[in-house]
């Protein structure tokens, strides 16, 4: 999201009624200003990087397109809603493709998505009411902010097991120092309650079935051979992943390499 985007997003809100011009002025400052007199979230004391990123949080959460949490930070979440709400905009679909690609037999105790709410519960307080967390004997990186660190993790209590299972695999595998150079540490996100990216269908992440790691070079329109997680050197990551029930989304459907889940198409 760069500032010609936020001023887009508030002139869209009727907060800015400047140029487009990528200058954050004083008449763009004000316009986020009123964002953050509404929020009351004390953000006004971030740097003018974050407030600005905050301002568009705000305004694509407010028309729907859910960014996800109002923290000033540029993540995959927030780009992919930036996305929906451009190709809104200009009247195209951001839907995404997930066909399977592959005929593959997975073990049966692991559930399809379309029979997710029957096994994992429904979204919203059903699905919260069987969340727990898991903690790791090691640190992961936030995706979107590499100065801070994440050792528990959000996720269903039927998924949690096989979750850290894989986790300490790859930590045994790999070792911390190898998987901070390959991105492998960079955590994205687990459980998120929102509707699926480039879909209508509520996202397997609303489950509390999915994790994603090092979005930027994975991303959710991204196949083979330009994602990183297509490399040889992320072969292993995949395998062990999938070994313990947590599908690769690339393996699944052909894209989204940062995405995994304990679920089937």
């Amino acid at each position: 999201m760069d500032r010609t985007h936020v001023q887009m997003l508030l002139a869209s809100a009727g907060y800015y009624a400047g140029a487009i011009d990528g200058i954050a002025g004083p008449e763009t400052m004000t316009a986020v200003e009123i964002t953050e007199a509404h929020a009351g979230d004390g953000s006004g004391g971030w740097s003018t990087a974050r407030r600005l990123v905050a301002a568009g949080q705000r305004v694509l959460n407010a028309q729907g397109f859910e960014a996800g949490a109002v923290d000033g930070w540029d993540g995959h979440n927030t780009g992919e809603a930036l996305t929906a709400w451009l190709s809104a905009q200009a009247g195209v679909s951001a839907e995404v493709d997930r066909a399977p690609i592959t005929e593959t037999t997975w073990p049966a105790d692991i559930p399809r998505q379309g029979n997710c709410a029957a096994y994992y519960g429904s979204p919203g307080p059903d699905v919260q009411r069987q969340l727990t967390y898991i903690q790791l004997p090691f640190s992961l990186r936030l995706d979107w902010n590499l100065s801070q660190t994440v050792q528990r993790i959000r996720v269903h209590e039927k998924a949690a097991q096989q979750l850290y299972a894989a986790l300490v695999a790859v930590h045994e595998h790999y070792g911390i120092d190898r998987m901070q150079d390959l991105g492998i540490d960079r955590f994205a996100g687990c459980y998120n309650h929102r509707r699926m990216r480039g879909g209508s269908s509520w996202s397997m992440h609303a489950y509390g079935c999915a994790i994603d790691f090092y979005a930027g070079p994975n991303a959710l329109r991204m196949g083979c051979p330009e994602a990183l997680f297509c490399g040889p050197d992320y072969q292993a990551f995949l395998d062990i992943m999938e070994a313990h029930q947590w599908l690769p989304a690339i393996r699944l459907w052909g894209g989204d390499a940062m995405h995994f889940q304990r679920a089937t198409l």
